[in-house]
């Protein structure tokens, strides 16, 4: 039962002297643009920004013989096309994208592409939370079994351009989103990994059901011989065991049925009925959140099922190192710790790290709501916190799901709410950037505030020293 290694023939497609429209020009746009051109298709490159806002990516297209339309709206300023690649942040009911589906014209996107050539067999990972975590720990669960391999996808590289490269791999660790799974036609991975499912990105999905099945189409394409490994925590996960072509294996923190699960504190992995096996410790893991042994099961059981043995698991997982701006502290100042949780985009995945962290508690929220309920999010603060301030502009929002329960501060900036944070701590205290939204209201992305969070706290940092040195 366990997988072995192999190569695959890419499906490819023909790409050479067509005519392709590619609708966004953010980096997996771009990114699909060059490896098109490099095979000899005729790109027309087009966003709704302007020319000014896009110099960069306009130079690159037009030096490599491609065209630009910027200021995007409708169909007509692309021409005749034969084929359109639709970034991600391009939404299925965008009019240009109807009017093309409604002529005939094939319209994919850039995951759908990159499977198109690649030549390795692809394990694909989603969730709402957890992806990047997990591709992370599977990468060097392979890393430490000496397997060669490539992670990309949504985590870093688009997986567009490493298609050259999963030639000489064995396996493919791809990081995918639900807005990437609306696009696909024939993206087949060999292990399909669905870690959770809660509400998010309600202002691109008209509704939960919506997103639901778009993380469902991840697994449409798989055959018998493939692999759906599974939350059964998750009862949204978990309902769709019994809707799937591919094998199911299941990861589950105590349910005792669950083919990985936490017995006591050993991670166990059971393939073959009645073969349990110890494949690691909590003690290899650098986190005890349950989320994040949630995602280490999905881990090593996706390991196991590729044939990685239990000792090069758990020399994996104690390889990972957590990515930027995930519960990274930053800095201690008159004894107050301070955490970045950038990555905290939304109330999921805020609540899962709010576990992980160290009481007293002191939390900034707040951001981009993406039309989400906020009512369990700020009871858990209410509960857990000292003091909250709120930043963005969701923060009036977030202060009616607090109540009166927990003090709290609203701010006009991050910075702000750095020091009127600092001013309400006291040593032991852990103050936590905890957004629970995205980023777009006030900064470019969540490394940018993550950023700038780690900035004001060198601040203060800073200031303190002086203040020290100043009464010697």
């Amino acid at each position: 039962m366990v997988a072995s290694r192999r190569t695959i023939a890419a499906p490819g497609m023909e790409v050479a002297s067509k005519r392709i429209a590619i609708l966004g020009l953010a980096r997996s746009g771009m990114a699909a643009a060059r490896f098109l051109l490099s095979r000899g298709a005729k790109v027309v490159g087009a966003d709704s920004k302007s020319a000014e806002d896009l110099a960069d990516e306009r130079h690159q297209l037009l030096e490599l013989g491609g065209e630009f339309v910027p200021h995007f709206r409708e169909r007509w300023q692309l021409g005749r096309v034969h084929l359109a690649v639709v970034s991600p942040g391009v939404p299925e009911e965008h009019p240009a994208v109807r009017a093309l589906r409604a002529e005939g014209v094939p319209i994919i996107g850039e995951i759908e592409l990159a499977y198109r050539f690649c030549a390795a067999p692809m394990i694909a990972v989603s969730g709402t939370n957890g992806k990047g975590s997990t591709c992370t720990m599977i990468g060097k669960i392979l890393e430490a079994a000496g397997i060669p391999h490539l992670v990309a996808g949504n985590i870093g590289l688009p997986l567009i351009s490493q298609t050259d490269r999963t030639a000489e791999v064995d396996y493919v660790v791809a990081e995918v989103s639900s807005f990437q799974m609306e696009s696909i036609e024939r993206f087949r991975p060999h292990i399909a990994v669905l870690l959770n499912i809660s509400p998010d990105h309600l202002d691109r999905h008209p509704d939960f059901a919506s997103y639901l099945r778009a993380k469902r189409r991840m697994f449409i394409n798989q055959r018998p011989s493939d692999y759906a490994v599974l939350s059964r925590d998750d009862p949204h996960v978990w309902s769709l065991a019994g809707e799937l072509t591919a094998q199911v294996f299941a990861f589950s923190l105590d349910q005792p049925q669950a083919n990985a699960r936490l017995e006591e504190r050993r991670l166990v992995v059971e393939i073959m009925p009645g073969s349990p096996e110890t494949v690691a410790t909590l003690e290899d893991l650098p986190l005890r959140g349950a989320h994040f042994i949630r995602n280490a099961l999905a881990a090593a059981l996706t390991g196991r099922l590729l044939g990685v043995p239990p000792e090069a698991i758990a020399e994996g997982l104690r390889q990972f190192h957590l990515a930027d701006h995930l519960l990274q502290p930053v800095g201690t100042v008159r004894g107050v710790r301070f955490i970045d949780d950038s990555k905290a985009t939304n109330v999921a995945a805020a609540l899962a790290d709010l576990e992980c962290l160290e009481r007293p508690l002191i939390v900034i929220a707040g951001g981009v709501s993406k039309n989400v309920d906020f009512g369990e999010f700020g009871r858990r603060l209410a509960e857990e916190c000292a003091a909250v301030c709120l930043i963005g502009e969701s923060r009036q929002a977030l202060a009616a799901a607090l109540g009166e329960a927990v003090p709290q501060v609203q701010c006009d900036s991050l910075e702000e709410a750095v020091r009127r944070a600092f001013d309400l701590a006291q040593p032991g205290y852990t103050v936590a950037l905890v957004p629970g939204c995205a980023s777009f209201d006030m900064f470019r992305d969540q490394g940018e505030r993550g950023q700038v969070f780690t900035r004001a706290v060198r601040e203060l940092s800073y200031e303190h020293a002086m203040e020290e040195q100043a009464k010697q």
